[in-house]
């Protein structure tokens, strides 16, 4: 059956700081014109004097902001002109976390001396605060105006990101760069910009210099991890978020961030032990419970998955990824209703979500309800045109729904598009044997003569690498067993078996590698797709089906998967010549129509047996009747 897609949440760390100048200067006006025209502003009676002064710049610059503040509000009472007690007034209730206060009070720094540079640039800083980022680009342009500098250039730049505007937030950071090319915050920030704008090893190259110049810096290091998540070089990224980890303990982002590179490992007990500190450092960190509760779901812990997904919807009623994976959960819990209503909310809150589309016709077409199933998909198709899984189940319910014009318009349309998948393939092969037309098959146009079994008996342990490991898993009840629409009279388990039982499945993880490129090598002069498309990268997704007496599973091909296999663990003495045997075939029998035949093979299976195949191939077991429990380890080969 084809899996229904998860989005996990993965947030980035732009975490922007701003410089706040408020540079020596001062002390040199204190120590400078002071003595001029502070002097002669004294003889007249206008301006503070210069202990006053001085003492409100020590207080500022010691962080004694309160003692501060109360001698600027003093100054500007009695010398309601004097710009320097405004400018140190707006700064002061800035730092103290007062942005609404700070605005009147750095608008009256500029008014009194529109010259200031500084003042037109802490001005821009408080309006950066306020959201305010458009008059923020004003002021941080009009001290650029009046004095070139790195910072104005850098804050300009941060602006400019908010507004959108990244072409000329580059530019600027540019020019800060140029005039400070030792300016870590500024390779920070570019580097973020560089990320949003796509250009990930520009981007990768900037975090780097900003960790050159300051190896402390925290951020970059998270940042620098995001970025090499995004270039899918996850041993380096997890390394990043280490650093940032220990340079920065209680920044939960990096946390977050860092389980979602343990996640895409297939680390899951550990993304859940770092979605579990972000958490418990930020309780209402939303996107932390939506991953988490995702973690969960892959773990085959529901329950405990759809707690954590109510709890980010709690948090954050209107969190669209939040419903769209409790969708997911209720779905594989078999509660088909509340799945459907999570993902019309998700779709209720952000309608271009391509995801929630799919996933709701997905549901749809379980329930049988193929005409909104087909609508849902064709959406998912109109919002992400690429989405090669959603064309793959538009394909499979027109094929169903016996829309034959429709279906081969698609079906053309994604061989001109020389996409090769299982699904493409089987419907190609199926449609064959009910229309009598034949077309290119991209995926394998043979897949019986790629059916290969083996005996692993003879070259293995297999009573204790396979038998005694399986039964473990089985007999230890702490994975859970999921809805199976197919299987009768039995149970398969929850989840991959090799991600959840990691450590104690990495001997048959192994083993199957190696049978797959035994497979490989003896098919690889073959000129199909299946051969000559073959994944750079893939990853295993297996699960255990135990059946008892009058067991089957019904027909039906692994969608997702590029090669299926199954490894016998144990099967009953046969007490009929096909008893509890693989059937692999080109279709189901009632697709065949007229004289055409639908083509299979029965294989013999025994405890022992491997059988590596084709994720095209409709495959079932013929039922068995005995006192055994039969059990199997079935498995994917996936592109990663």
């Amino acid at each position: 059956m084809p899996a229904l897609i998860v989005q996990a949440q993965m947030s980035t760390l732009p975490e922007q700081k701003e410089s706040l100048k408020f540079s020596e200067k001062r002390k040199k006006l204190a120590e400078q014109k002071k003595t001029k025209k502070a002097k002669k502003q004294n003889l007249k009676g206008i301006g503070p004097s210069r202990e006053q002064l001085t003492s409100l710049f020590e207080h500022y610059q010691n962080g004694r902001f309160e003692d501060a503040e109360k001698l600027a509000v003093s100054i500007t009472n009695e010398f309601p002109k004097y710009q320097f007690g405004w400018k140190v007034l707006g700064l002061v209730l800035k730092q103290t976390g007062r942005v609404s206060e700070s605005l009147a009070a750095s608008q009256k720094s500029v008014q009194l001396a529109p010259q200031d540079a500084e003042a037109h640039f802490n001005l821009g800083i408080t309006l950066q605060e306020l959201g305010r980022s458009g008059e923020a680009e004003a002021s941080y342009k009009q001290a650029i105006a009046l004095k070139p500098d790195a910072d104005a250039h850098c804050n300009l730049g941060i602006a400019l990101q908010a507004l959108g505007r990244l072409d000329e937030a580059e530019a600027s950071y540019a020019q800060a760069i140029a005039l400070k090319p030792d300016f870590a915050q500024v390779h920070y920030n570019f580097g973020i910009t560089l990320q949003e704008l796509g250009r990930l090893d520009e981007a990768e190259a900037s975090y780097t210099q900003a960790i050159v110049l300051k190896p402390d810096y925290a951020e970059a290091h998270s940042n620098l991890g995001i970025t090499l998540q995004e270039l899918d070089r996850l041993d380096e990224a997890e390394a990043c978020y280490m650093q940032a980890i220990v340079l920065k303990p209680d920044c939960v982002k990096v946390h977050n961030n860092f389980g979602n590179t343990l996640k895409e490992l297939g680390r899951l007990d550990e993304a859940e032990a770092s979605y579990t500190q972000a958490i418990a450092l930020k309780p209402d960190f939303t996107e932390a419970h939506n991953n988490l509760g995702n973690t969960l779901k892959e773990l085959g812990r529901l329950d405990e998955a759809e707690a954590s997904c109510r709890q980010a919807i709690a948090l954050e009623p209107d969190f669209a990824e939040a419903h769209s994976n409790l969708g997911i959960t209720l779905h594989e819990l078999g509660r088909l209703d509340e799945a459907l209503a999570s993902y019309t909310q998700a779709i209720a809150l952000k309608p271009d979500s391509a995801l929630a589309h799919f996933n709701l016709g997905f549901t749809l077409h379980e329930l049988g309800r193929l005409d909104e199933a087909l609508a849902s998909y064709t959406q998912a198709i109109a919002l992400k045109p690429e989405n090669i899984k959603a064309h793959n189940q538009l394909l499979r319910c027109l094929f169903l729904q016996d829309k034959k014009s429709i279906f081969f318009d698609e079906l053309d349309y994604l061989i001109n598009q020389d996409k090769a998948s299982a699904i493409i393939g089987s419907l190609t092969c199926r449609s064959a044997l009910k229309y009598g037309l034949e077309k290119p098959n991209l995926f394998c146009t043979k897949p019986l003569n790629y059916v290969l079994h083996n005996e692993l008996n003879t070259r293995y342990d297999f009573e204790k690498i396979f038998v005694e490991k399986a039964k473990f898993i089985l007999n230890e009840n702490q994975i859970l067993n999921r809805r199976q629409s197919l299987l009768v009279n039995g149970n398969q388990t929850l989840g991959n078996i090799f991600d959840i039982k990691n450590d104690y499945t990495n001997e048959i993880q192994n083993i199957i590698r190696t049978e797959v490129e035994k497979y490989r090598a003896k098919f690889k002069k073959s000129e199909e797709g299946l051969m000559k498309k073959w994944p750079t990268e893939y990853s295993l997704y297996g699960w255990l089906i135990s059946m008892k007496s009058g067991g089957e599973l019904k027909p039906h091909i692994h969608e997702e998967a590029w090669i299926s296999g199954s490894i016998y663990i144990n099967v009953p003495r046969k007490l009929k010549v096909d008893s509890g045997n693989l059937v692999v075939a080109l279709g189901e029998d009632n697709d065949a129509i007229d004289t055409r035949i639908n083509e299979k093979k029965t294989i013999n299976v025994v405890t022992g047996s491997m059988v590596l195949f084709p994720a095209s191939l409709m495959h079932y077991t013929i039922p068995f009747e005995s006192e055994e429990e039969r059990i199997v380890l079935a498995f994917d080969v996936k592109e990663k």
